[in-house]
């Protein structure tokens, strides 16, 4: 083997010491032992977490291929160049996670407790978009949604029709089903966002929408909108170990 068929093994190798300095960094440790720093970081960062077994599997592999060299340039075996690719996405990711923002929908309407519901139920057919958040002046004070919209009507229809004219935000609110927002500020990440999630999903409530502000207020406007169905875009890749 020359340099050049080696160099998988040699970018694998430099990705993986790559990820080490970064675990040991996060942790402020100068322990040597990989699943050591790896154990540390799981257990303090949620960007660590949805890597956190493949990377107890890349070490088994680097251990592999750096304790049973052949000489100081030859390699036992060479990974898969998808397994390459996953592990440098790793590093890419734990350096810089991706911010919930890329994620969220960046187009939020939001409206006053005073507007007519004539005017949200004509945004609604302009966009598709199914929920609202309600400010007045103290900020944040409830997520409209479609199925309160629905309740709304319902409760107030007459012969089959319901006047909707004089109607507004708040009226809505009234009759909406409490739903669990939560305000993060801009520079959240996917994976912070996902243990959100999951932190909701394991305490039996739902998360109904995330709010993305500047600072994570409920008083400031939101930049960005992100439900459950947002995070199927998030994909975290499982890849065989090496090339036979």
């Amino acid at each position: 083997m020359n340099n050049q068929s080696n160099a998988l093994s040699i970018r694998f190798e430099v990705a993986f010491n790559q990820i080490h300095y970064q675990l040991k960094s996060l942790v402020n440790s100068k322990n040597e032992n990989f699943i050591h720093v790896l154990n540390l970081a799981n257990d303090k960062y949620s960007h660590v977490k949805p890597f956190y077994l493949l990377l107890k599997q890349y070490a088994k592999l680097r251990n592999s291929l750096v304790h049973y060299k052949l000489d100081p340039i030859k390699y036992i075996a060479e990974p898969h160049l998808d397994v390459v690719e996953d592990i440098e996405s790793i590093h890419k990711n734990l350096t810089k996670p991706p911010l919930a923002l890329s994620v969220a929908s960046r187009q939020v309407d939001s409206f006053r407790v005073s507007t007519e519901l004539k005017e949200i139920l004509d945004k609604l057919e302009e966009t598709g978009f199914s929920q609202f958040p309600i400010y007045d002046e103290g900020g944040f004070q409830g997520l409209l949604t479609e199925g309160g919209i629905a309740r709304w009507l319902s409760k107030n229809s007459k012969e089959g029709l319901a006047i909707i004219e004089g109607t507004i935000a708040s009226d809505i609110l009234k009759v909406e089903m409490e739903h669990n927002v939560h305000f993060v500020k801009r520079t959240t990440n996917i994976f912070e966002l996902e243990s959100l999630f999951e932190e909701y999903f394991n305490q039996n409530r739902k998360l109904e929408a995330v709010l993305i502000t500047e600072n994570g207020k409920d008083s400031e406007k939101p930049i960005g909108i992100v439900t459950t169905w947002d995070l199927v875009q998030i994909e975290h890749s499982s890849l065989s170990l090496i090339a036979t």
